[in-house]
């Protein structure tokens, strides 16, 4: 085999690398940001419940004022706890995002460097 040839089945073998890495980095990003939403909308929903045993104060009679207040408070945990997780997330999924983006423009390049290796050869060819 020629040394023009194992320089294009290198550069071949180097594209389908990069190909796959990117897919696999944008399933990484596309899961990363699936958790961000449904944290998101988990710390959202925990929220709005917390502040609706915080208005319900008024209308409670004393045994469930205790209770509404001690769920309440243990909402409001749950909710910073989410928000946290939530916050947790965004940063996996910018940073599952960024991933791609450098895995892409891997790929491109690795595209690049095969079509210039195939004009080199097929120059060569033309020449000789």
């Amino acid at each position: 085999m020629s040394p023009e040839k194992r320089k294009l089945k290198r550069a071949q073998l180097i594209q389908r690398v990069r190909s796959v890495e990117r897919m696999q980095s944008a399933l990484a990003a596309s899961e990363a940001e699936a958790t961000r939403v449904r944290l998101f909308g988990v710390a959202e929903r925990t929220r709005n419940l917390a502040a609706h045993y915080g208005r319900r104060e008024g209308e409670m009679v004393a045994a469930d004022l205790r209770s509404g207040k001690a769920m309440g408070e243990q909402l409001q945990k749950l909710s910073e706890l989410s928000e946290k997780q939530a916050e947790e997330a965004e940063l996996l999924s910018r940073s599952k995002r960024e991933d791609f983006a450098q895995s892409d423009l891997r790929l491109r390049k690795a595209e690049e460097s095969t079509r210039d290796l195939v004009k080199t050869i097929v120059a060569g060819l033309e020449k000789g």
